[in-house]
């Protein structure tokens, strides 16, 4: 990276590996960044809005844009920075996308060239087919926009705090002073969600770090306000298409990732 802040390159990744409870704090860069783990589940906060991100899952985060990352239980963390005269047609805002195997034996490749690399035919078009696969990538609900009006950010603190909590509009509306009508009404406006979509939202983004723990779904089940595993399943079908089971058991089939870690300079 150059002193004034441009890439001196067209992509440059960084590589590194984050313990367990790893913050790397509020920041921004210059030029876009995609966010991939090979191996983990992380956080990263944007502002207004939550993003987990599993494996076989990325982020991109646009030039500027103030984010932090984190996990709970680890992971190898695998960030790809663009140049911003190559990211004009990604997305303008954080963005979770679907990483198909293509996409990241692609994205491997690249955390492999040194920051000196020389940029000959051979990887300018492997970067030109990187950035098309993250243009065409399948965009996946990963992430909990946060809404801002003082009546709705009472019910959603509180649902943050106890996922497992079941009140239900009607009930909400006497200790808020909105209608049932209204906050449906300003959930929709603020996060593009109804209120029980949002609460879904948040249980299935709770639900990916208890199940890398190793919890069982009847146990998670319960914790987050269902009356059975079947109807939390049902639910996490719903959003991700397979259940735990099959998108848990495809994510490990990855093994250990290829890569050897190198130090970590900035992220």
């Amino acid at each position: 990276m150059e002193s004034d802040g441009a890439l001196h390159r067209p992509i440059l990744a960084r590589v590194s590996e984050m313990p367990a409870n790893y913050l790397v704090e509020a920041h921004q860069h210059l030029w876009g960044q995609l966010v991939y783990s090979s191996r983990g589940i992380m956080k990263v906060e944007v502002p207004g809005a939550n993003f987990i991100i599993p494996p076989e899952r990325a982020i991109w985060v646009p030039c500027s844009t103030l984010h932090t990352v984190s996990t709970k239980f680890g992971l190898s963390f695998r960030s790809l920075y663009v140049d911003n005269l190559y990211s004009t047609r990604l997305p303008q805002v954080p963005t979770a996308i679907n990483v198909n195997k293509l996409l990241r034996e692609l994205i491997l490749n690249i955390t492999l060239w040194p920051d000196d690399y020389v940029l000959t035919q051979k990887k300018s078009r492997h970067i030109q087919f990187l950035l098309d696969q993250i243009e065409d990538a399948i965009q996946v609900p990963l992430s909990l926009t946060m809404p801002t009006d003082r009546r709705v950010l009472k019910i959603t603190d509180f649902i943050c705090e106890m996922p497992s909590d079941n009140t239900t509009l009607q009930q909400w509306s006497k200790s808020v002073g909105a209608t049932p009508r209204t906050i449906n009404r300003i959930f929709q406006k603020e996060t593009q969600m109804g209120f029980i979509e949002w609460r879904q939202r948040l249980r299935l983004l709770y639900s990916f770090e208890r199940i890398e723990k190793g919890d069982k779904i009847s146990s998670l089940a319960l914790d987050l306000g269902y009356d059975s595993s079947s109807a939390f399943i049902t639910m996490f079908k719903k959003h991700m298409k397979v259940s735990p089971k099959q998108y848990f058991k495809s994510t490990s089939r990855q093994g250990v990732d290829r890569l050897t870690s190198t130090p970590e300079k900035s992220l």
